[in-house]
């Protein structure tokens, strides 16, 4: 499971055993006691395990926007021809027929 923000704070201050540090590459580059651990920016950091322990923690990476599905989708119409849909998700090309 992944954990962020206050939750991950206080599940870090319950965790006994050390805890991993790793890079984007997900290997570890170091070694953490909890309170070391409670002294980083939480904003900075996930940490994956479960509801008694984190077993590592690694940088949040960036959120990305809606998906915008397959090359075939295409944005829901009314009757005017104006989209319903999620802004969010782009028109694309229209399939071609052969």
């Amino acid at each position: 499971m992944l954990f962020e923000g206050q939750e991950l704070h206080e599940i870090i201050g319950r965790t006994p055993n050390e805890i991993e540090l790793r890079n984007v590459h997900g290997r570890c580059c170091r070694i953490l006691s909890s309170t070391e651990a409670l002294a980083l920016d939480m904003d900075l950091f996930v940490g994956v395990g479960n509801r008694r322990r984190i077993r590592f923690l690694r940088s949040r990476t960036q959120k990305f926007a809606l998906n915008a599905g397959s090359h075939t989708t295409q944005r829901l119409k009314g009757e005017a021809e104006v989209n319903i849909a999620h802004p969010l998700v782009r028109e694309h090309r229209s399939v071609r027929s052969k």
